[in-house]
């Protein structure tokens, strides 16, 4: 029931990104937001080949190999220790694990709840690298026509606040952009 609720926030969530780029995809020229952003939530890492950044397509597999491989190990040894405890308070000797003998009830119970709190970590962090995968794609989308031209520049310079009747004199540093 848990996986269904997280399953479809995502959904939503992803969604929301959706129309956010939509909004802002008309300023954009050929490069939009909005298919890179499309591109990420239907085909993990395609948004980001859109974007022309294809090495980080092997990232973000390997880390979805690698939390999908902890996901379903986690999830297979709780059913394993869930099925194990009920086993021992029904009184059904004949399907208990050789190997779990020496351990006590409360132990097997204490096995499948870590086991079962792993696996939900699993799927949470599955999502959050699913929706930072969507993220990448839409804000480097953003960015990809982004101009660095000789007229854009910052300057810091001491600066320096004469004292009037109402305010203490005050040195610091003063930040000016240059945008032509």
């Amino acid at each position: 029931m848990r996986l269904k609720v997280l399953l479809a926030s995502i959904i939503v969530f992803c969604l929301s990104f959706y129309d956010i780029a939509a909004q802002t995809a008309g300023n954009y020229g050929s490069h939009s937001p909005k298919k890179a952003t499309i591109l990420s939530a239907v085909l993990p890492g395609a948004g980001q080949v859109y974007n022309k950044q294809a090495w980080k397509v092997p990232v973000i597999y390997a880390i979805g190999a690698g939390v999908t491989y902890f996901a379903v190990t986690n999830y297979n040894n709780s059913v394993k220790f869930k099925n194990e405890y009920y086993n021992r308070i029904n009184g059904n000797t004949g399907a208990l694990l050789e190997d779990y003998t020496k351990y006590s009830d409360e132990s097997i119970l204490a096995l499948h709840q870590a086991y079962d709190k792993n696996f939900q970590l699993s799927v949470v962090i599955g999502a959050v690298v699913y929706l930072l995968n969507i993220v990448d794609a839409m804000v480097y989308a953003h960015l990809f026509e982004f101009n660095m031209n000789e007229d854009l520049s910052f300057k810091f310079m001491p600066s320096y606040v004469p004292p009037t009747s109402w305010q203490h004199e005050s040195i610091g540093l003063s930040l000016r952009i240059n945008i032509k």
